[in-house]
Parts: C-alpha cells; structure tokens; sequence
C-alpha cells in the first residue's frame, strides 16, 4: 500500500472528507487529493501532523514497509481513536486527545496533564516573583538601616571631635584670662570672653559640619574639586622630559595655590553659614537623608 493510500484509508476510517482533512492540516482540499492519488508528497513535518492527527507511527507511511501486523496495529489503533471520540491533539505535548481528557478547547486544545502542568508552573513563577520581591525589599531595608546608622554614627563623631577641638580652643583662651587675672590685668577679660563665646558659637559647629557631607564639607573643598590643570605636549627625548617635569611640578604649585586660596575663602564663608545650617544638617545627618 503507498503513502497515498494510507492517507485514503486512515481519513475514510475517520470519517472525513479531503477538505476537512485539509482544513486541519491548514492545506487545500487538492493537495490532499494529490498526496492520495500519489501526485505528489507531504513534507516531514505535514506528514508528522498526519500521523499524530490518526495516531500511528510515522514509520506507518514508509512506502517499501508492508509488514502486515504494523499495518494491522495501526489500524486496531485507529479503530480504538474512533471509539474514543478522538476531538484533536494537545498543543503543548502532541498527545492524541479524546472527548472528556481535554482541560481546553478553544483557542487551542490542551490535555489536562499538560493544564495541571502549566497551572503549576505559573504558580511556582509568581512564589518566585514574590520571594524575589520580597528579599529586595529587605536588602533595601537593610541598606537603608545601615546608611542611618553610620550617617548617625559620623553626626556622633562629628560633634565629639568638634567639642574636643572646640574645648582646647577655648581653654586656650581661658589660660590668657587667668594669667591676666594673676597679673592682675582686667581690661581685656570680657573681650577674651566675648571672643571664647563667638569661638564656640561659629568654630563648633563648622569643625562638626567638616565630618558630614553636607554645605559646609563642600563649600570647604570646592577649590579642590574644579581645579583642573591642562595636559602637556612634549618631545620624547632627554630635554623633553626634563620639560615634562618641570611644567608637571608648576602645574602642581599652581594647583596646590588655588586650592589653598579656595579653602581658605571657603573656610571664611562657611564659619559664618556653619551656626545657621547646623541643626539642619544635624538633622539629616541623623535622618540618614545626607
């Protein structure tokens, strides 16, 4: 028996004429009845659909095959599909699927292992989705509770530092008062004291504020971030390089001037701002908002 009549005999078994067959198989009615009358050949793909579509092997087809239990077995096959109510094949595994075994229909038909299957699946995706969501957000719990806690730490250290520095500062300044007192000298003691008070009033704050990021920190260090210095062209030779060096070391001088300058006009500004944007910067200092 050919391939073509193998197709013949397995539509009629089904009860189908060549357009339906051809309807599934997305083809024209004619191409079927040229693969029956031997005009012309499926592809392998088309007649895998065939086979799958009347439940034999693919081997079922072979031309020189006329072994006659096959033939026999396919048949017995194709008769027990028809007893089934064979309605299609499943679009995720290929099984052949009987009326009552089918968990979908339209748009396409799914076999209930393979519903079960994808059910699963999605489910397991979305407790992975969750896990995933939730783990970062307690990384950035996490992240969020240490930056606090060393942005409170640094404010801790900042302070302590300042009142060191601030305390010996003013201690200073009180040893002039006593030995003026000892000398017996009281003209200028309560400008020493107005200047101790100015000096813990503007000083401890700054020196505080230099340990934060913040207005004052960048204010102070601004000459030092804009000050840039130009590349140099030089001849690859003894009196090149000596050159190099020389303008490298100017270049150096030079920027190490500006940024004195710099720091020492923002140290000016910032000492008087230092007072008025202590408490805010405390506060987001503590806040972890820096």
């Amino acid at each position: 028996m050919q391939y073509g009549e193998k197709i013949s005999a397995l539509r009629k078994q089904k009860g189908m004429t060549q357009a339906e067959l051809g309807a599934k198989l997305n083809v024209t009615f004619q191409a079927v009845s040229k693969w029956e009358r031997g005009e012309s050949l499926p592809d392998f793909e088309t007649m895998s659909r065939i086979a799958k579509l009347f439940g034999v092997p693919i081997t079922y087809f072979e031309e020189d095959s006329e072994d006659e239990q096959s033939e026999q077995e396919c048949e017995r096959q194709s008769d027990s599909l028809s007893a089934q109510n064979m309605i299609g094949i499943c679009r995720e595994c290929g099984k052949v699927v009987s009326d009552g075994e089918e968990a979908e229909r339209e748009p396409h038909i799914i076999c209930k292992d393979c519903s079960k299957r994808i059910a699963d699946e999605k489910e397991k995706a979305a407790k992975s989705a969750a896990e995933l969501r939730r783990k970062k957000a307690e990384s950035m719990q996490a992240l969020q509770k240490y930056k606090k806690e060393e942005n409170v730490k640094c404010a801790n250290r900042g302070l302590i530092c300042s009142a060191i520095i601030t305390g010996v500062v003013i201690a200073l300044i009180l040893v002039f008062v006593v030995l003026d007192g000892v000398r017996g000298d009281y003209s200028g003691m309560g400008y020493t004291l107005l200047g101790a008070f100015i000096t813990f009033v503007f000083l401890y704050p700054f020196i505080a504020q230099l340990f934060w990021d913040g207005l004052v920190r960048d204010m102070v260090l601004f000459g030092g971030k804009i000050v840039g210095m130009p590349g140099v062209i030089f001849s690859l030779d003894l009196d090149g390089i000596i050159f190099l060096v020389g303008v490298k070391i100017l270049f150096a001088l030079i920027k190490m001037l500006i940024f004195i300058i710099t720091l020492l006009f923002g140290v000016l500004i910032t000492v008087i701002v230092a007072p008025f944007s202590f408490v805010p910067q405390l506060i987001k200092c503590r806040r972890g908002t820096l």
